[in-house]
């Protein structure tokens, strides 16, 4: 599914770079975001905080273009998590706190507009790096009994997020803006756990509420 999204992804941004450059207005925005992970230690079962800062080109297009840029972490436990291996005694966390940033390029069509209400969809490609902790605050990263013999991972993966979300703009120009998405990480070590695993990509779903100031 996520190389579909990256195929769609790049043919977009491939074929409309004069589309969302075109005009000078433009919107910066500044929020806050709600996090949650889903993994081996959890399924959107807890939720931490973020913040957020955009760049919208051309808002008042159907195709606009974006630049966004955040801070946030996620945690997860599950004190029962079992793995099966047949080398060595390794001890998997079952407990983590990632603290992580990213970056992202995205296209956002707005598929509804009505009076001072906008709705829209957005796509984008960017990255992510991502710092795994236990419960002492040690990152797991350097930990080697915590994953299998020689499997190590780099803190740093594509993210290819998609998030659907609505506007209202008030008669200054600067408005509030509602977002639901994920980020579609392309690694599996969010929470320090692979090998042992079995749940895939891992992954985040973030609620984000943001001013939008205009900007000329």
């Amino acid at each position: 599914m996520k190389e579909g999204i990256l195929k769609l992804t790049l043919l977009i941004l491939a074929t409309t770079p004069t589309i969302v450059v075109a005009q000078k207005q433009s919107v910066i925005t500044v929020g806050v975001s709600g996090n949650s992970y889903n993994g081996e230690l959890s399924s959107y079962s807890s939720w931490s905080s973020g913040l957020q800062i955009g760049w919208i080109f051309n808002p008042d297009k159907k195709l606009s273009g974006s630049l966004y840029a955040g801070l946030a972490s996620v945690t997860g436990e599950d004190r029962d998590f079992t793995f099966q291996t047949n080398i060595g005694d390794p001890a998997p966390n079952t407990f983590v706190k990632t603290n992580y940033f990213y970056a992202h390029y995205g296209l956002r069509f707005t598929f509804l507009r009505k009076g001072n209400v906008s709705a829209y969809l957005s796509q984008g490609l960017g990255f992510l790096r991502f710092t795994p902790k236990d419960e002492f605050d040690e990152e797991l990263e350097d930990q080697d009994d915590t994953r299998n013999q020689d499997e190590t991972y780099r803190n740093i993966s594509f993210m290819l997020p998609t998030s659907l979300g609505a506007s209202y703009t008030f008669t200054n120009g600067f408005g509030i803006n509602l977002e639901l998405g994920l980020l579609n990480s392309t690694s599996d070590y969010l929470d320090n756990i692979s090998e042992f695993g079995s749940s895939g990509s891992d992954n985040v779903l973030a609620t984000r509420l943001a001013l939008a100031i205009p900007f000329k």
